[in-house]
């Protein structure tokens, strides 16, 4: 956007100078065009401009920015959703888990068969 406004800037400044033409071929016009310049104001018209262009391109940054941020918040919104949506899914597998292996600890227990904790086993065989 800098951009833009730079190239006004030198827009304005080309209008402000004075031509070529009124340099080589017609010098004696030079002081009628002057005041041309100065009668319709032309200096404080291309100040005011400007100004008013800066004005839109501060406003459009501002509306830039707030719909990047508005983009941005989405986002985080969809991020944290995934991040709480794979806790619940490992938590669900870890209970799940923890189920299976206490339904296949009473299963086993009540038919007689002996039972080994994971704890025994790593233990060197003894049975707590």
């Amino acid at each position: 956007m800098n951009f833009l406004l730079t190239r006004f800037d030198r827009t304005a400044s080309n209008m402000l100078d004075t031509p070529n033409f009124f340099w080589d071929s017609e010098p004696t016009l030079h002081p009628l065009y002057q005041a041309v310049r100065e009668y319709l104001e032309i200096k404080p018209r291309i100040q005011v401009l400007n100004e008013r262009c800066r004005v839109f391109l501060d406003l459009a940054e501002i509306l830039s920015d707030s719909i990047n941020d508005v983009k941005m918040t989405r986002i985080t919104w969809i991020i944290i959703v995934l991040i709480v949506l794979s806790i619940l899914v490992t938590c669900t597998e870890v209970f799940l888990r923890f189920a299976i292996l206490a339904k296949g600890k009473g299963e086993k227990g009540v038919g007689g068969a002996a039972v080994f904790s994971p704890v025994a086993v790593v233990g060197g065989g003894r049975d707590l």
